[in-house]
């Protein structure tokens, strides 16, 4: 009984706790989610451990549960994503020149950079991960782009992949995002895989920034 009370009120409380650290235009803000998120969590937290108290009859008990919640809800909003950006820097035939490419030659879809800057961060700090790729294709129709980020530290995943699918007509483009450190962010060397997938082919390369 106490499980199936706990699972109901994190499915009513998670999504407003998230919605907390949304701004107005229905992005994450890096500036704001430190302080949301941890009062978010707090918040969250008193009101699930309320829920469970009143159901369980033991007010102690969800008070402690909900403390404990809250820590959790608001450490979720650590490592956030935000500010996405995707637009044009050179032409299909710009482009194509710089490949020197034929349509002869089939599909490309390449990745041309990545950066992460600041080189080195520090907590609390935001890190422009950005990438500049290239489609071109024989019959220069529209595409679908699948774009990611992974961060990892220690060859471990830190947080979710950023994901994000755009339409662009042949050409090249950068697409950039945003990705804020906790303040609690761990010392060393992050690793940023970036990828670009398509059903005309996919290509990868890695950034890498520290933090001190």
């Amino acid at each position: 009984m106490f499980r199936r009370i706990l699972a109901l009120a994190m499915i009513v409380i998670f999504p407003l706790a998230l919605a907390g650290c949304m701004t107005e235009s229905g992005y994450y803000s890096p500036e704001q989610s430190a302080g949301a998120g941890a009062l978010g969590g707090a918040v969250t937290g008193a009101a699930l451990g309320a829920i469970i108290g009143a159901a369980t009859g033991a007010p102690a008990t969800g008070a402690i549960i909900g403390a404990a919640s809250g820590a959790l809800l608001g450490g979720v909003g650590g490592y956030l994503y935000a500010e996405h950006a995707n637009s044009e820097i050179s032409s299909s035939q710009a482009a194509a020149q710089s490949y020197n490419y034929d349509p002869s030659q089939g599909n490309l879809v390449k990745i041309d950079r990545v950066s992460a800057n600041p080189p080195v961060a520090h907590p609390g700090q935001q890190v422009n991960l950005e990438m500049n790729y290239t489609i071109l294709t024989p019959d220069n129709a529209p595409t679908s782009v699948t774009l990611v980020r992974e961060v990892r530290y220690g060859g471990q995943l830190i947080g979710q992949p950023y994901q994000n699918v755009v339409t662009n007509g042949n050409g090249g483009f950068t697409d950039a995002v945003n990705y804020a450190l906790p303040n609690g962010a761990a010392s060393g060397s992050y690793t940023v895989t970036c990828r670009v997938t398509s059903s005309y082919g996919s290509d990868q390369r890695d950034a890498y920034f520290s933090v001190q």
